[in-house]
């Protein structure tokens, strides 16, 4: 990937990288919170008693989906891509759901240790991987059971692999969705074998297909009035999600073939992308605004016609768009606030500075785990001359990206300057004693290793 490629993806979808034999994370509001809308009937019909799932989106041209421990799904962005329909999608999910309904991670942990140490190395590729990048450390303790790097133990999961696709169509009929989606994808994927490799990823993670159409099929006959149609608002929804995603991780030309001769928002919503990308930002903006004359509500419009403003260095539109963005959404969120407290960054007024500090403490109070946030904060505090509340912005900004040596040196700067007995001066006291106790058990371990 070019580096204004993914300086754009950093921009729209707010890249979290990885080092370059791992990952790249991305986080898309709009992506996000359709996902969790598709979810949460299906949560809602499951065993679990939080209905709210942990989703990670990889930037990634294979089709895959995993679940690690907690309530935490892996999505590559390629299995988004190739779904024709919300149903295929969400069949996918269903299945994955059913892996933590079923407590399949817990059970793989156990198996793993049966399978001694000659699977450890495989085991642990993901999690040196993410450690090895930039990512927040706290996103390798989300890896551990992956199913992308198990290839030793995927014959003790054939077992859950089925029980999981006769649950996944379970919860499909229970919760009153299509069930048909996740075994059109399936035919597709095996269709496609030798015609491209990237399906491959999903295949060495998963059984046979034939084995799967048995087991789905056995479950259809467990449900013969469970025959709901697609939601054609739903649908609609996903065309848009799909041509954005497809804008952002494909080729100019292949996105401008996917779209010949088609008029349909969803076409201009991926040619207002990409055409962004390849520095048409004059037709991008006829584009977009089309849209918007269309449809006005819709908050994504605003959000992307705001990027293509910023990126051509009108901050002061760029702010308006984000703020319209901000009135539209049903649901505040940490990215948005966080993207308005950059614009209003980039035009550094001191009512600027001042209104950017608000939204990006809005941000962490919704999400405290977002180390950009925390950068932008650090900034923020710079610009307004607060140099001790910069300094513990900065703590734990490198707290959260697995810096401790950084996070402890900006923390016992913040200390000396903060007003006593303030929330932050409290949580910088914390961090020290936190750092320096991690710190204590690490040398104590390898004094008693080194005894053995």
């Amino acid at each position: 990937m070019s580096i204004f490629k993914k300086l754009i993806l950093t921009m729209l979808f707010f890249v979290i990288p990885t080092s370059s034999n791992s990952f790249d994370l991305i986080r898309d509001v709009e992506l996000e919170e359709f996902t969790q809308e598709l979810l949460l009937p299906l949560t809602r019909a499951s065993n679990l008693a939080d209905n709210r799932i942990d989703l990670y989106f990889i930037n990634s041209n294979q089709i895959n989906a995993f679940v690690t421990s907690g309530q935490s799904i892996f999505i590559n962005t390629e299995l988004i891509a190739q779904s024709r329909t919300y149903d295929e999608y969400l069949g996918v999910l269903a299945h994955e759901l059913a892996h933590i309904n079923g407590g399949h991670i817990s059970r793989t942990k156990n198996q793993i240790a049966e399978l001694g140490e000659r699977s450890m190395p495989i085991y642990l590729l993901g999690i040196l991987g993410l450690l090895g990048g930039e990512a927040d450390a706290g996103l390798a303790a989300l890896m551990v059971g992956s199913a992308s790097v198990q290839d030793g133990y995927l014959y003790y999961s054939r077992t859950q692999e089925a029980a999981a696709d006769q649950s996944a169509i379970s919860l499909l009929c229970k919760s009153r969705q299509p069930i048909k989606g996740l075994e059109t994808f399936l035919k597709r994927l095996d269709r496609s074998t030798l015609e491209n490799a990237r399906d491959y990823q999903y295949k060495t993670t998963h059984p046979q297909t034939v084995d799967r159409y048995n087991w789905i099929k056995n479950s259809y006959k467990k449900h013969p009035n469970c025959k709901h149609e697609l939601d054609t608002k739903l649908q609609k929804r996903f065309e848009l999600i799909k041509a954005k995603l497809l804008a952002f991780t494909h080729s100019q030309e292949e996105v401008l073939a996917m779209y010949k001769n088609d008029n349909s928002d969803p076409a201009k919503y991926a040619l207002a992308a990409t055409n962004f990308f390849n520095g048409d930002k004059k037709d991008s903006v006829a584009k977009i605004e089309s849209l918007i004359k269309s449809n006005p509500t819709n908050p994504y419009y605003h959000e992307l016609l705001g990027e293509v403003y910023y990126s051509q260095g009108n901050f002061i539109l760029a702010i308006k768009e984000q703020k319209i963005t901000i009135e539209l959404m049903a649901n505040i969120n940490d990215i948005h606030l966080m993207m308005l407290g950059s614009y209003l960054l980039a035009e550094p007024s001191k009512d600027n500075i001042i209104e950017g500090i608000n939204s990006l403490n809005k941000s962490l109070f919704i999400n405290k785990n977002n180390s950009y946030s925390w950068y932008l904060l650090a900034k923020a505090y710079a610009l307004n001359n607060n140099l001790a509340l910069a300094q513990y912005a900065s703590a734990e900004r490198y707290y959260l990206r697995g810096d401790k040596p950084l996070a402890l040196s900006f923390a016992k700067k913040a200390i000396k300057n903060i007003d006593k007995n303030t929330v932050e001066w409290y949580r910088a006291n914390d961090l020290i004693e936190i750092i320096v106790g991690i710190e204590k058990n690490d040398n104590k371990n390898k004094s008693n290793n080194a005894e053995l």
